[in-house]
């Protein structure tokens, strides 16, 4: 007679190792979100900072930046008010956070230095300006 089917034990055996790979792979899975959700912020901040310097350039205007509602702001000087004219948003499950809102001069320049902060529930960066309008990123 032949056996065709599985035993109790080994269907229990079978669910075990299955649960066990799962469990491992979620977790792996959720890790790679986190880091891809927080790469993703940072490149946004980067392109704003990048784009912020050009326009700044390519308009001979000066452009501040500032966060508001978890949205990185461009704004241009218009009739002696700063106006919004673009906006950057890092994503929902990241949070930034800026010491100072720099602005952006014709030449390149900036003022006065800043700090940016990207987080989410695992990872930091920071992203720092220099003065000559540079922008590097530091993990934390």
């Amino acid at each position: 007679m032949s056996n065709r089917g599985l035993t109790v034990f080994e269907f229990l055996i079978y669910t075990t190792i299955l649960s066990i790979v799962l469990g491992f792979g979620f977790r792996g899975f959720q890790s790679f979100q986190s880091r891809a959700s927080i790469n993703n912020g940072v490149r946004t901040i980067v392109s704003a900072l990048n784009t912020a310097r050009y326009k700044a350039i390519e308009k001979n205007k000066h452009i501040k930046v500032t966060i508001t509602n978890n949205k990185f702001l461009l704004m241009e000087k218009k009739d002696k008010k700063w106006k919004e004219f673009l906006n950057f948003n890092p994503g929902e499950k990241v949070s930034i956070s800026i010491n100072s809102n720099p602005v952006f001069f014709p030449t390149g320049f900036v003022s006065p230095l800043c700090s940016i902060y990207v987080e989410n529930e695992n990872h930091k960066y920071k992203i720092t300006i220099s003065i000559a309008g540079r922008i590097k990123v530091i993990k934390e």
